[in-house]
């Protein structure tokens, strides 16, 4: 057996006792934060010694399944491909192989004709810093993926260069900040592909235009079918739409809030984003608010506001001589009983009778009757939807999301009836009341309460937030204050 195996066996035997006795005795959980820290640092550096030597016996299992079929390493182990190969010896995915069969291309070296001595690699000076154990797979590609997708314009000194500089900055040597060859802290995979991105702006200035024509061609986005009651999403949107929009919902997640008097007087908007804050009104002990939707719902939620919002503005073009509008179909007997479910107008797909009240409450009803063979018998509106003056007032009276803590600007809130429609109540502005679209979407499933009295929203909210359950009237942070007579 070879020395280099027989080694790593003994390793990984030591291993083995290692991490048994880790497992067996509970260590981990009973380490300091200082051992923990150290743990994962040894951890990662094995690993990169590992990867490296993975990537080298890739190198032969990619240079020994060339030539005729019968004599590749891939056609006695029964494979196809050399990254299949490497995918069974290593019990990884196809991915992970695939991503080791990329990197011994880059870092291969052929043997010269006359000596047999090696040649330098494409990029040697990486090379020699993943057989010290400096670099990991990670950290190879990040750095030489900007440059291999510029190859063909970037000149053969010019990537040796590259490959120097990008060398030197995995050892933590940074020419740029320090001057001088001291090693300091070793940069992250990121790192170093954002130092290949910059090099290569430099080098191949002509390549940002088959890049940008790139991502035209590759734009897109499509909106699956419903699936256990949700739509999946998948896409490739060009980098200015989705900073755009990152911003968008930015303004809408950003836990900062400005003080009141930074608003928009005229509009009643305001540049603040949202955040739970606690409310004077409770008893002190009473618990701060906690938002217990993760990241994603967050962003989800921002979407639909942004979405709601597009939509109520009657910028986009009509279709069919009215603004775009959501249609969702549902049978009287279900309307009233409050329970059942609905459908959408353009693909029919099912939504819950809550969903349709809520949809309707945000925007209106148009009551259509069938007869027995299912023609339409009759067609007509209610004045359900809050018109500009209602909302400017109800605006100026809420100034935000009414459910307590919640730091929603009135410009992204919908007006919701506090009595609902379909049991009498009148859209006036003694009955809206505003509502982000998350509080809005979800009211029916809290135990927050509202009611109006008087012309004035108060609030009832759940037993931990105030225990005597009394009401309160409603405050947001985005309420102008009185000017002091």
């Amino acid at each position: 057996m070879n020395s280099i195996v027989a080694r790593l066996r003994d390793l990984e035997e030591i291993l083995d006792s290692a991490v048994s006795d880790a497992f067996g005795s509970e260590q981990i959980p009973g380490m300091t934060d200082t051992d923990v820290a150290e743990l994962l640092a040894v951890t990662g550096r094995v690993q990169r010694r590992i990867e490296g030597l993975q990537v080298e016996a890739t190198v032969q299992v990619d240079d020994r399944s060339g030539g005729l079929k019968e004599d590749r390493m891939t056609t006695r182990y029964g494979c196809s491909r050399p990254a299949d190969l490497v995918r069974m010896l290593t019990g990884s995915d196809t991915r992970a192989a695939s991503r080791l069969v990329k990197a011994g291309r880059l870092v291969r070296r052929d043997s010269g004709i006359t000596d047999g001595a090696f040649l330098p690699a494409q990029y040697q000076a990486l090379r020699e810093v993943m057989v010290d154990g400096d670099l990991g797979l990670a950290g190879l590609l990040a750095a030489t993926d900007p440059i291999e997708q510029s190859a063909r314009r970037i000149s053969d000194e010019d990537r040796v260069e590259a490959d120097r500089q990008l060398a030197d900055f995995a050892r933590g040597i940074d020419h740029a900040a320090s001057g001088d060859e001291t090693p300091g802290p070793a940069p992250l995979p990121e790192d170093l592909g954002t130092l290949a991105r910059v090099m290569v702006a430099y080098l191949d200035p002509d390549g940002v235009e088959p890049t940008d024509e790139a991502a035209m061609r590759g734009r897109y986005f499509l909106i699956g079918m419903v699936k256990d009651g949700a739509a999946p999403v998948r896409g490739s949107i060009l980098p200015e739409i989705a900073e755009q929009l990152t911003l968008l919902m930015d303004s809408l997640l950003n836990p900062k809030v400005n003080d009141a008097d930074e608003s928009d007087q005229e509009g009643g908007s305001t540049r603040a984003g949202v955040r739970f804050e606690p409310s004077d009104e409770t008893d002190s002990e009473a618990p701060a608010f906690a938002d217990t939707r993760t990241r994603g719902q967050k962003l989800h939620d921002a979407l639909a506001a942004i979405v709601n919002t597009a939509a109520s503005s009657d910028l986009f073009p009509h279709l069919g001589g009215a603004a775009p509008t959501l249609v969702i179909a549902a049978t009287a007997a279900d309307l009233v009983a409050g329970h059942g479910w609905a459908s959408t107008g353009r693909d029919g797909d099912l939504v819950s009778i809550t969903t349709a009240l809520q949809t309707a409450c945000a925007g209106g009803i148009q009551r259509i009757l069938f007869d027995e063979q299912g023609r339409i018998a009759s067609i007509g509106t209610s004045s359900r939807i809050f018109n500009a003056l209602q909302r400017r007032a109800i605006t100026i009276r809420d100034g935000g999301c009414v459910i307590p803590g919640c730091t929603v600007p009135p410009t992204w809130c919908e007006v919701h009836h506090v009595r609902e429609h379909a049991d009498g109540g009148p859209t006036h502005t003694d009955n809206g009341v505003l509502l982000c679209w998350f509080h809005h979407r979800t009211l029916h499933l809290t135990e927050w309460v509202i009611r109006m009295n008087h012309g004035i929203p108060e609030v009832r909210g759940p037993a931990w937030w105030d225990p005597h359950q009394h009401w309160h009237r409603a405050r947001s942070p985005y309420k102008r204050q009185p000017v002091p007579g």
